[in-house]
C-alpha cells in the first residue's frame, strides 16, 4: 500500500529477545519494554489501515485514503480511453453520447470517450461482449437495454452472462411504461377491457417487448389479441395510426417527449389505460398504475410476483454496466463520475431541453435490483415463461 514501510521494516523494531536475561538492571529491563509497546502500537497501526474499508465503502473518515486512491485512479486514466457499447438505439445511445462527453470530465486524468454501437439480438450481442471479451480493467462500460435481464430469467440460450456479477454504473432514470390506446377505441379504462368480449388488437415487435400486455390476462383478466412481427416500434405507431391496430406499450419519457405523441396528445388521439411504475407519473397522474390494478383485482402471489419480474426493466432505465472483475477501485470512480455528471448543471440543460426527465439511480441501487430480480422461486420462473411463450 503506497506510503507504508514494508513489514520487515517494522519488524526491526522488536527487541532481540536472545541478548535478553532477567539479570540485566532495571533500566534496560524499561528501555526494552517501551521499545516493545512501540513496536506493537506500529504494527497495530498498521494493521488497522490493512483492514480498513476498501474503496467501494464509505471512506469520508479517512481523507488520506481518498486522495491515495483519486491518485492512482488519475495516473491509470490519464491519457487513457474510455469505451462504451451501446446495444439498442433511441434513448439509450441518446444517452451513451451525453453521458460520454460529461463523465470524462469527473474522472481523474480526464479519459477520452468513445462511443460503439453494436445491435443485435436485443442487446444480447453487446451484452456478451462487454461479459466475455471486454477487458474488465475500468475502460469499458456498456448500456444494454432494459429487458436485458429477460434472456438470462428464461434461459435463453443465446445469452453468455449473468447479470448480477456485472458492476453496474447507474442510470439517468427510471423507466416505466405506458398503455396507450387510441381514444376512438370504445374500450376508455382497463375495466372496460376485461368486460369486453371483444379483445383489443394491439401491437409490438415480438413477445418480450409486449410481455405486460400478455401478462395483464392472468394477472387482472384483461385479454388483448396481440400482432406482433414489426420490425421496429415506430412502425407499430404507424399502424395505429393506421387502424391495423389500436394499442401499444413503451417507455412512458418517450411517449411523453417524443413525436408523434406530441402532437397526439394534442389533438385527443390517444388515451392511456394503465402505466408499470411503482406510482403515478406526475405526467400521467390521471393513469392507475399496474401494482394498483393488481390490489383491486386481487391477483394471486405467483402472478403477481410474474409481473414484477416482467416490469423490473422500468428499474432499471437506460442502465450502464461493467465487465466483472472490474477493479473495484475503478468501478467506485466510474460510480461517482456518473453521478457528478448527472448533476452537472451543463448536462442537465441539454437533457431538458431534449425533453427528458432526470431521476438517477445509483450503481448500488441497480446492483440490487439485479440481485433481487434475478432470485426467484420455480413457479415464478415458469409463470414468466408461460407469459413469454418459453419452452
Amino acid at each position: 500500500m503506497t506510503g507504508l514501510k514494508p513489514r520487515a521494516e517494522i519488524l526491526v523494531l522488536k527487541p532481540n529477545y536472545k541478548s535478553a536475561t532477567v539479570e540485566r538492571p532495571r533500566q534496560f529491563n524499561v528501555m526494552r519494554n517501551r521499545h516493545f509497546k512501540r513496536a506493537i502500537f506500529l504494527t497495530l497501526m498498521v494493521l488497522c489501515i490493512m483492514i480498513s474499508p476498501g474503496p467501494d465503502t464509505h471512506y469520508e473518515s479517512i481523507p488520506g485514503r481518498i486522495e491515495t486512491v483519486h491518485a492512482q485512479t488519475r495516473s491509470f486514466y490519464e491519457g487513457k480511453t474510455v469505451r462504451l457499447i451501446i446495444g439498442p438505439g433511441g434513448g439509450y445511445d441518446y444517452w451513451g453520447r451525453l453521458l460520454a462527453r460529461y463523465m470524462a470530465k469527473h474522472i481523474p486524468g480526464n479519459p477520452a470517450f468513445i462511443v460503439q454501437n453494436m445491435p443485435g439480438a436485443g442487446s444480447v450481442i453487446a451484452t456478451n461482449y462487454v461479459y466475455n471479451v471486454a477487458k474488465p480493467d475500468g475502460l469499458t462500460v456498456g448500456m444494454p437495454t432494459q429487458q436485458i435481464y429477460m434472456g438470462e430469467f428464461v434461459g435463453n440460450n443465446e445469452v453468455k452472462f449473468q447479470m448480477r456479477k456485472f458492476f453496474w454504473i447507474g442510470s439517468p432514470d427510471r423507466n416505466p411504461a405506458i398503455l396507450y390506446m387510441r381514444a376512438d377505441a370504445p374500450y376508455k379504462s382497463i375495466d372496460d377491457v376485461i368486460k369486453s368480449k371483444e379483445r383489443p388488437k394491439c401491437g409490438g415487435t415480438g413477445w418480450e417487448s409486449s410481455s405486460l400486455i400478455v401478462a395483464l390476462e392472468d394477472a387482472i383478466g384483461a385479454k388483448f389479441e396481440l400482432v406482433l412481427g414489426y420490425q421496429e416500434a415506430n412502425q407499430v405507431d404507424l399502424a395505429v395510426v393506421r387502424g391495423e391496430v389500436i394499442c401499444r406499450d413503451l417507455g412512458l419519457t418517450a411517449h411523453f417527449s417524443r413525436e408523434p405523441f406530441l402532437s397526439w396528445h394534442e389533438k385527443g388521439f390517444d388515451r392511456h389505460l394503465l402505466q408499470t411504475g411503482r406510482k403515478r407519473d406526475p405526467r400521467a397522474a390521471d393513469t392507475p398504475t399496474i401494482f394498483e390494478l393488481m390490489d383491486q383485482y386481487k391477483t394471486t402471489d405467483i402472478n403477481r410476483r410474474a409481473v414484477e419480474v416482467l416490469t423490473a426493466g422500468e428499474q432499471f432505465g437506460h442502465p450502464m454496466m461493467a465487465p466483472p472483475g472490474t477493479p473495484i477501485d475503478r468501478v467506485q470512480i466510474l460510480r461517482e463520475a456518473y453521478l457528478k455528471a448527472m448533476r452537472d448543471p451543463e448536462l442537465i440543460a441539454e437533457a431538458q431541453k431534449a425533453r427528458w426527465v432526470i431521476e438517477p439511480v445509483s450503481g448500488d441501487e441497480l446492483q440490487a435490483v439485479a440481485e433481487r430480480i434475478m432470485v426467484q422461486p420455480p413457479q415464478v420462473v415458469e409463470q414468466v415463461k408461460k407469459i413469454l411463450r418459453v419452452k
